[in-house]
């Protein structure tokens, strides 16, 4: 019997944790001697030390951040990780949050600002930022972008059907109960990729064809080129011995799924 693992197409629950944000809270730290009122959209900051920020002249040689916008309740943004190009959130006790980004970065590119539907470049390596999905940078497609956090973040995607892999954009804080990430994850497909047709909206009774060397997707059992019918769902592969008209298996493992799905396959005719 031959036994086909999902490798390339399976569900990669891939952590990216390309953008790891620092939540600077007003205890210990500070924005210009403490004070963070005296700072507001487009000011300039450098860091100071390892946890605060100091305002500076935009045209200082050390002035490697700006003020993007305050966010909080009666701000256009409740969160900072909404605000295109945050990297550093400075928490202002009751005046909301300060959302910092680097100096001369396009927000518009930056991952945060991809909503469902826009798309990413590669997750794999590099800065993670939105590309229009005609560009030949982009290469996955944003199926949704639910909250999440540093914990649990395999159940965010686990409902989204069609996703292949996902990116994970997190605040982070050093202090205080904040201390625990908080962001968003990103559910992504390959961009081309038709969402209805994944092996996790398979059953029983579908046929597959195969895009890869261990890559399928769901197809029509007439079409030319489908390779397999599924016969049952098990959770062991060493089962579809017993299924008769069996004669491969392909095994994947679904977001946020502690164990894998085994499909019996037999002929598509």
């Amino acid at each position: 019997m031959t036994v086909l693992i999902g490798g390339g197409f399976r569900m990669r629950w891939v952590l990216a944790v390309a953008a790891v944000l620092l939540a600077l809270f007003t205890t210990g730290c500070g924005l210009i001697d403490g004070s963070a009122n005296n700072v507001g959209q487009g000011d300039c900051l450098k860091k100071s030390g390892d946890e605060g920020f100091d305002k500076v002249s935009c045209s200082a040689s050390d002035a490697g951040f700006v003020v993007l916008d305050r966010a909080g309740s009666g701000k256009a943004h409740d969160r900072c990780v909404d605000v295109p190009g945050t990297e550093y959130v400075y928490t202002d006790k009751g005046s909301g949050s300060i959302c910092v980004g680097i100096k001369g970065a396009d927000p518009a590119r930056a991952a945060n600002a991809a909503q469902k539907g826009d798309c990413l470049t590669d997750t794999k390596g590099g800065a993670v930022q939105k590309a229009p999905c005609t560009d030949p940078t982009a290469v996955y497609r944003v199926l949704a972008r639910p909250d999440g956090s540093e914990f649990m973040t395999d159940s965010a995607c686990k409902n989204v059907a069609g996703t292949q892999t996902t990116y994970s954009y997190l605040l982070k804080a050093e202090k205080g109960i904040g201390a625990f990430g908080t962001g968003i994850v990103f559910c992504l497909i390959a961009k081309d990729s038709d969402a209805t047709r994944t092996i996790d909206n398979a059953k029983v009774g579908d046929c597959l064809k195969k895009t890869g060397a261990n890559d399928v997707e769901i197809t029509g059992c007439t079409a030319p080129d489908a390779k397999y019918k599924i016969l049952s769902s098990v959770f062991d592969k060493s089962l579809c011995d017993r299924v008769a008209g069996s004669i491969a298996s392909y095994s994947y493992q679904q977001a946020g799924e502690i164990m894998p799905k085994v499909y019996c396959l037999g002929t598509p005719h």
